[in-house]
């Protein structure tokens, strides 16, 4: 079933789990930080603002913003439709299918083939103006946060950043800050190894102007997908039937992409070639900013909004934050994918306190010497494993990987400091590779740069509740 933001709307509230703020409240600073503080509590509340405003450009949206959609591992399996673990099994089950020798086994091969009827995006001929009204032409009409003091400026950060490579066989979604520079112009926050970058480079170097489409709300399972770390070349959109067990319908907007049919918000347009521009400074996962670097730069074309539009944002910064919850079911549900890569893997945890990317613990069954070095090896080689920084792996008798302090206990009587490797993997920018990637470069330049790299590399988040308490 289809959660589009007004079924959503009417699913939270019935579980009373919707809190509706009617005050004027500011998209900068204000609103980010109440649904921080809002996330934090032991049964936080999805947060529903009907009535943000910005201040400094006098203006009063009519479009209201929902937060803290992914609050909690139990919303996460309500909007997934079936638990994690069933999700999980599945896809385990699927990868161990065999010939069957029997009728019976005919049957069963036959059931789980056409329960992947429904994986396959369905392409609506329709076009984007028959489903959704034609907006103002300028993002700033649209309430999009500044979440962080020291921030660049306002981000998007629950944007489903739709392309395709040049050749149009390949089709992605992912979910990347965009940082609004004009009324026209968006930031496009294209790390290295993202499939978006790939495209990007294909069309510039073919000097052609690349289509890129954003979609905002709607079904809040759109918004996972966009996270998943699925392998180049396979769409994101197949995980959402697959997951859902219905096709995503899908609608074309007029340069040519397709995005989900029940997005509140559409933002469509164009990145030209070297359309380079400094992004950030943007307050990150780790409780820090990262740096101002150049990204490509996206000229929108169009706005659409669907009737009653919502505006889904998060707030991105330290842990425990939506993406616990997201990543959660991620780390999950893709869990049997990486048994194919590393076959004596028992389980796996990213703990939010190494903010995911930071941080892996992983149980196996050890069959012998050096063969936690191998398994590391096979993680490092896995998509975005290769970013991962510290690696910890344990055999089958440590205790659960989420009872952090026995596991805790049981790894500390067990090291060996002449065991640990250290060794040299994919860097992204973000938190501690600031200080390696740029105080360098900002070396070589001069005394008055490298100062700066190292005051922004000290300068953390503001903690919220002072804010607020001072506001």
């Amino acid at each position: 079933m289809v959660r589009n933001s007004k079924k959503l709307i009417k699913d939270l509230a019935k579980k009373g789990i919707l809190k509706i703020i009617d005050q004027e409240l500011d998209v900068n600073l204000e609103i980010p930080h109440l649904a921080y503080i809002e996330i934090k509590k032991k049964e936080p509340k999805v947060l529903l603002f009907t009535n943000p405003v910005d201040k400094k450009l006098g203006l009063k949206y009519e479009i209201p913003v929902l937060m803290n959609i992914f609050s909690s591992y139990e919303l996460t399996e309500f909007y997934l439709g079936r638990p994690v673990k069933e999700i999980e099994e599945e896809i385990e089950s699927l990868l161990k299918l065999k010939p069957p020798t029997s009728f019976g086994d005919k049957i069963d091969l036959f059931k789980k083939l056409f329960s992947l009827k429904s994986v396959f995006p369905k392409r609506e001929n329709t076009p984007i103006s028959k489903t959704h009204k034609k907006y103002i032409l300028d993002l700033n009409k649209l309430p999009i946060l500044k979440t962080w003091e020291f921030d660049g400026g306002k981000f998007i950060t629950m944007g489903q950043v739709f392309t395709q490579s040049l050749n149009g066989n390949i089709s992605n979604v992912g979910m990347y800050r965009l940082q609004v520079f004009d009324e026209k112009t968006l930031g496009m926050h294209w790390q290295i190894h993202k499939d978006s970058t790939v495209f990007y480079n294909e069309f510039m170097e073919a000097g052609k102007d690349m289509p890129v489409a954003i979609a905002i709300g709607g079904d809040p399972v759109n918004t996972w997908v966009a996270t998943a770390p699925l392998p180049h070349g396979i769409n994101e959109m197949l995980l959402y039937g697959f997951v859902k067990k219905e096709n995503a319908k899908l609608v074309k907007t007029n340069n040519g992409l397709f995005v989900p049919a029940d997005a509140d918000i559409v933002i469509e347009g164009f990145v030209k070639p070297n359309s380079l521009r400094v992004e950030g400074p943007f307050g990150d996962h780790t409780g820090y900013y990262t740096l101002e670097e150049e990204y490509p730069t996206m000229e929108v074309t169009n706005i659409w909004i669907s009737n009653l539009p919502i505006y889904y944002a998060t707030v991105v910064g330290k842990p425990p934050l939506e993406d616990k919850y997201m990543g959660w079911a991620t780390e999950r549900i893709f869990l049997p994918l990486l048994k194919t890569t590393a076959p004596d893997l028992i389980d796996y945890v990213m703990p939010e306190n190494g903010v995911f990317h930071n941080l892996i613990i992983a149980k196996m069954k050890t069959k012998y010497k050096g063969h936690a070095l191998q398994f590391m090896h096979a993680f490092w080689g896995v998509g975005q494993m290769s970013f991962v920084k510290h690696s910890i792996f344990v055999d089958e008798d440590a205790p659960n990987l989420t009872d952090y302090e026995n596991l805790t206990t049981y790894i500390l009587n067990r090291l060996n400091i002449n065991n640990i490797l250290i060794s040299e993997s994919t860097k992204i920018l973000i938190d501690e590779q600031f200080e390696t990637e740029y105080i360098d470069d900002a070396m070589v330049k001069g005394k008055s740069i490298a100062i700066k790299v190292y005051q922004l590399l000290a300068m953390k988040t503001p903690n919220h509740e002072k804010v607020i308490e001072k506001k």
